[in-house]
């Protein structure tokens, strides 16, 4: 997340998708042992940690199917690069 913030523009707007998708054995255990709930935790996390960014925010973006239930889950975490920081 350093190297996002360092190609950023000031204000630059940064968006990770996820779903729960994944293939078990090439995620690391902190993925697999949580829920979508940790995912969204980590990847926020992520930003935090990275510094340079305003808080993330997160939202699940999951469509409905034709018959109105609900399909594979996705969300994306977002965080804004503050205007004026070089790191």
């Amino acid at each position: 997340m350093r190297e996002v913030h360092r190609v950023l523009k000031p204000g630059g707007l940064a968006i990770c998708s996820f779903s729960n998708r994944c293939f078990p054995t090439k995620a690391v255990s902190v993925w697999t042992s949580t829920g979508d709930l940790d995912h969204a935790w980590i990847v926020g996390s992520y930003f935090h940690f990275a510094s340079g960014f305003e808080p993330p925010t997160a939202k699940e973006i999951t469509k409905k199917t034709v018959l109105g239930q609900k399909g594979d889950p996705m969300y994306v975490v977002c965080a804004r690069k503050s205007a004026g920081v070089d790191m």
